[in-house]
């Protein structure tokens, strides 16, 4: 538990400062503390926000599930569109660049991956048909990502 939460911590807080010194956050979150040379101040607003959803857990609930369970279906969602997209991008890449140097095989190309792909492409079917509400909710927050990414963009 202690490793998952330090791994919390390092990844949202890494995303926060990233997204913060490329401009899509305020830039108050790209600053580095100045003695322990840390995102201090991005590590507390996640930190706040992750304090501030388990607290309203009873009061926000969708699809009769509370606002936490809610959050993890949509992490599983996202890391099973990684998961494809990843294997996906394997297969592509060793069509367009069948030379490349390649320090690292996959085991049983092209089956294992293929399974893989197979597999998580079951798993995101499964997860999409028993929580439609929340998957159609971060689709829609998806969408409007991208679209205030490419809003940001087009003032640049």
């Amino acid at each position: 538990m202690v490793a998952s939460l330090h791994g919390i911590i390092f990844g949202y807080s890494r995303q926060v400062f990233a997204l913060s010194r490329a401009g899509y956050l305020p830039a108050i979150f790209g600053k580095v503390h100045p003695r322990f040379q840390t995102p201090h101040l991005a590590i507390l607003a996640g930190g706040v926000i992750g304090i501030a959803a388990i607290y309203s857990d009873s009061w926000i609930t969708i699809g009769g599930q509370p606002l936490t369970a809610n959050i993890v279906t949509m992490s599983v969602l996202g890391a099973l569109v990684m998961h494809i997209t990843s294997m996906a991008a394997l297969f592509r890449l060793r069509k367009t660049e069948p030379s490349m140097p390649r320090p690292f095989r996959t085991r049983l190309y092209p089956f294992s991956p293929l399974w893989t792909l197979l597999c998580a492409g079951v798993c995101l079917a499964s997860v999409i048909y028993t929580n439609q509400l929340v998957a159609v909710i971060l689709c829609g927050l998806l969408v409007v990502g991208y679209l205030l990414l490419l809003a940001k963009r087009n003032r640049a």
